[in-house]
């Protein structure tokens, strides 16, 4: 991951000497950088001034600062538990005549998916072959991400569904032991909550979309966008995300007919929920899978048409 332009990054060999022109300089960009804890992959950029004569071995340590607010940041080291990850702590510039530019160390950013405190990391940068500038260390903060359970839920799950099969005269098929005869599908699903603490919608809603999901009606795979209903208690650390089915939210659309949700009340469809449930652990980490009542049937549906789905389950990817 800690990669810079061809052109720019070599091994050492024997031949190849260290610079001396003595008004090469080298330092970080800016002392300080607070980024998110689910951005990813993020630029530590360097500064190099003054021409080359020879190259320049650049290093970084990283360390921990418990910065008061902010915890101190651990390293993950060949896939073990941390806050961030670095492979490469070294770049080797070759000779140049290029008078100013900028070459960047990279860090990767590791989404816990855990409510818990900022995190702080201090680069310290040394040089061989140059001067070392006043900005030699580059504090930088990581934000977490997760402000709360409602938070937690946001992301990439699997959704497990099994639609209802039918004979000609659309009846339902029934296996031996009574149970409906069933083909299985699942579907990549985004999860994504709202970010304004000001929507009346925070907390109570989140909605979800799929690219790819089985529609027999059309023999494919569509897409489909919708909501869920959201609540948690916190004393039970007991949650409950609930399919959204109203007829006034449309899920699907083609050539007119406009698809949503419902449930099945009285022998007719109408507007309702499919309720899943979620638990939360000690650390304060969401179940790994929604559970859905497998005897609940949700319909997608228009103009008197529609098609049954049951064994619903979210599965965290």
């Amino acid at each position: 991951m800690l990669m810079v332009a061809a052109i720019l990054f070599t091994a050492c060999s024997d031949e190849e000497t260290y610079n001396t022109d003595a008004t090469t300089a080298v330092e970080f960009e800016k002392t300080t950088m607070t980024v998110k804890e689910n951005e990813g992959l993020i630029k530590l950029p360097v500064k190099i001034t003054g021409k080359r004569n020879g190259m320049i071995r650049l290093t970084i340590k990283a360390e921990g600062v418990d910065g008061g607010s902010e915890a101190a940041a651990k390293e993950s080291v060949n896939g073990s538990e941390g806050d961030y990850s670095i492979t490469t702590k070294t770049l080797v510039v070759k000779t140049d005549t290029i008078t100013s530019e900028v070459m960047n160390f990279e860090m990767k950013v590791l989404d816990d998916k855990i409510i818990n405190s900022d995190r702080k990391v201090r680069f310290t940068l040394s040089v061989e072959g140059a001067k070392l500038g006043a900005k030699n260390t580059l504090d930088v903060k990581i934000e977490n991400d997760e402000r709360t359970i409602y938070d937690l839920i946001a992301g990439d799950w699997l959704m497990y569904y099994s639609e209802v099969q039918f004979d000609k005269e659309g009846n339902p098929l029934m296996n031996e032991d009574g149970t409906l005869v069933v083909k299985d599908y699942t579907a990549d699903v985004t999860l994504s909550v709202i970010a304004d603490d000001g929507s009346p919608l925070r907390g109570k809603q989140v909605f979800a979309y799929t690219s790819k999901f089985n529609f027999a009606l059309t023999g494919s795979e569509v897409p489909l966008s919708w909501s869920f209903n959201y609540s948690y208690d916190e004393a039970t650390k007991n949650g409950q995300l609930n399919f959204n089915c109203t007829s006034t939210e449309t899920v699907y659309s083609i050539q007119g007919y406009e698809f949503s949700w419902q449930v099945v009340k009285n022998n007719k469809l109408a507007d309702g929920e499919i309720k899943g449930k979620f638990t939360v652990d000690e650390n304060n980490a969401v179940s790994k899978e929604i559970t859905f009542n497998p005897n609940d049937v949700l319909y997608i549906s228009a103009s008197g048409m529609s098609i049954p789905y049951v064994n619903l389950k979210l599965q965290r990817k």
